[in-house]
């Protein structure tokens, strides 16, 4: 059996349904959550963990999977199984760069942010914060070492570059290709037919303070956006305090086409939403929000992206029809993608992310025929070095 180790997220009953459709019965779902399930289905093969660690021995694992590591789940492998069990490590964004790549120096938030400058109580642990960092840090690389035998990156493999880029050490360890949005089971039938039909404007995705939400908006505020929609997706994700913030600022700055989405709807209704979006921006710093980027840039949306995320050069590596936010002007907005550079983005994305490839990818990568640890091979880095500022095509 598979064992796999989940957070109560949106995107697991989809990641459920495609592990069983390439190896039905095979799979066991642990969700890390003490509450009632969220989002995660009911299921005979599926289980809070505190409840499976009870009933552990009636199951046989011969590998795990880890989608997005924490300590909850490094503690339960090493407590219940042993090193000779395959241990395969999928990267979601927050796990590496918040927990490895920040305490070495890579930004993520912008400091100018008025919400950091006045977070006091943050200001005040900051000593013990980086006490706590280096021990967490230094810990999972202890267990990414010892016990990982796979980094399993999810649609942008540039981050397996950045991990070893920071973290050199790990370079033995192999890497595996895997995504969790196949654009034809996201969108459907129904919609994935589809073009963008309107001109409003999207800004992040949600109220992580990662999305660098006020960055992004001053950018925007400077250029004449005349009465079209600014849509601000905040009902996923982030404290209170940072969403009043971000609905103050967003009143502030960009006035009555300031369009907070506050409240959590159902994955269609969301696609429909995006459909009426021709320009998507994206302040963040770190790779995040890969799914909607993929669907905005899908359905034929401008998308720009900060000079500073690794996605930007993600897209470049696949030839993608981006542009940089940082260089944003009027002409930019006004000016909708043309179809041709739409059908460009649209062959690209459904080649790359469709749920064929998904399945020979989790065939091909998951069952393995012998499991062993790797020591000592050189893995090659792909692109570890990243270009920023240079990129724009239109």
């Amino acid at each position: 059996m598979i064992l796999h180790l989940v957070h109560d997220e949106k995107i697991i009953n989809r990641t459920i349904d495609v592990f069983e459709t390439v190896f039905p019965k095979e799979n066991l779902f642990v969700v890390f959550t003490r509450k009632k399930f969220k989002f995660v289905r009911e299921g005979k093969n599926i289980f809070a963990y505190q409840d499976f660690e009870k009933n552990k021995e009636d199951f046989k694992v011969t590998a795990i999977i880890i989608h997005y590591m924490n300590s909850r789940k490094m503690d339960f492998v090493n407590k219940l199984y042993p090193p000779r069990i395959p241990v395969y490590w999928i990267i979601w964004g927050a796990d590496l760069y918040n927990k490895l790549l920040e305490p070495k120096g890579f930004e993520m938030i912008d400091k100018k942010s008025a919400y950091q400058s006045r977070n006091l109580t943050k200001i005040l642990s900051l000593p013990y914060n980086k006490i706590r960092e280096k021990v967490r840090t230094k810990k999972n690389i202890k267990f990414i070492n010892e016990r990982v035998n796979y980094i399993v990156t999810d649609t942008t493999e540039n981050d397996y570059d950045m991990l070893i880029q920071y973290y050199p050490q790990l370079r033995h360890i192999p890497w595996k290709d895997f995504f969790y949005y196949p654009i034809d089971v996201v969108l459907g039938e129904e919609l994935i037919e589809k073009y963008i039909d309107g001109d409003n404007i999207q800004i992040g995705n949600s109220a992580s303070l990662t999305n660098n939400h006020e960055y992004a908006i001053n950018i925007l505020s400077k250029l004449n956006i005349k009465n079209r929609k600014v849509i601000i997706p905040l009902s996923y994700s982030g404290s209170e305090s940072y969403k009043k913030y971000v609905i103050n600022c967003g009143n502030k700055l960009i006035g009555n086409n300031f369009t907070p989405l506050t409240d959590f709807i159902p994955l269609q209704e969301y696609n429909k939403l995006l459909t009426s979006i021709n320009v998507a921006i994206y302040g963040n710093w770190r790779q995040e929000a890969i799914g909607n980027i993929i669907i905005s840039l899908y359905l034929g949306a401008k998308v720009f992206l900060s000079y500073r995320t690794p996605v930007l050069q993600w897209a470049q590596n696949h030839n993608l029809i981006v542009f940089e936010l940082e260089k944003i002007t009027q002409n930019d907005i006004d000016t909708p993608l043309s179809r041709e550079d739409k059908e460009h983005n649209r062959q690209i994305l459904l080649k790359l992310y469709n749920k064929e490839r998904l399945y020979k990818l989790i065939k091909d990568g998951f069952k393995e025929k012998k499991h062993e640890k790797i020591n000592n091979l050189a893995i090659p880095i792909r692109n570890a070095k990243y270009a920023r500022s240079n990129y724009r095509k239109k």
